[in-house]
């Protein structure tokens, strides 16, 4: 058996879908549906990770955060009144492993299909930079990539606003949908408190 692949791409996205958003205040939104679009910058947050090195037994990661820029504006007029990026130090992939099995964080050990599996942990925690103390955009994942069975298995959760996706991507190729979870509560009462909407899947890549 043998890696089928060198190098994937994921990204994971949290995006305001509305063009204003009315919380503590009047803040313009993201204006979009889910767009598996690599170069889609209309977002709150998004984390890039890159891992190559898969044929060569070795693979390794490097990964990337960044965060949209929050403008508060006018509730009567739309005039833009501040503005402001989120710092991105809530966001984070870490535990970066590869083998057989993985020493999960939590205790306990997770048995992976083969000894090549890559495994890791996703945190994402950003808040408005305008408004202090505001609760933060909430995501957080578990992810095993396996490059002999082709698949990616990813296992989270996320707040229940705003809309939240994710998507892999092979040897640069064509985007895949690891999920795509629409808001189900407005920002006043989907915000607080950390990730609860449960995220499970398996994509065969």
């Amino acid at each position: 058996m043998a890696a089928q692949f060198d190098k994937i791409a994921i990204w994971l996205v949290a995006f305001i879908p509305m063009p204003v958003v009315q919380a503590l205040g009047c803040f313009h939104g993201d204006d979009r549906d889910f767009s598996s679009d690599p170069g889609e910058q209309r977002f709150r947050v998004r984390s890039d990770i890159v891992v190559s090195g898969f044929l060569a037994g070795d693979p390794q990661e490097t990964d990337f955060h960044q965060c949209g820029e929050t403008l508060e504006l006018s509730c009567a007029t739309g005039e833009v009144l501040a503005r402001k990026t989120a710092g991105t130090d809530g966001m984070s992939f870490h535990h970066f492993s590869v083998g057989s099995t993985f020493p999960a964080p939590e205790g306990g050990v997770v048995d992976n299909p083969n000894e090549f599996c890559v495994n890791f942990l996703y945190d994402g925690a950003v808040n408005n930079p305008l408004v202090p103390g505001s609760p933060d955009v909430d995501m957080n994942a578990f992810f095993t990539i396996d490059p002999i069975g082709r698949t990616v298995s990813l296992r989270g959760a996320t707040n229940a606003f705003p809309d939240y996706e994710a998507y892999t991507s092979v040897e640069d190729g064509p985007p895949e949908v690891l999920f795509q979870q629409r808001h189900t509560r407005d920002p006043i009462n989907g915000l607080p408190g950390g990730a609860d909407q449960a995220v499970s899947v398996t994509v065969s890549i």
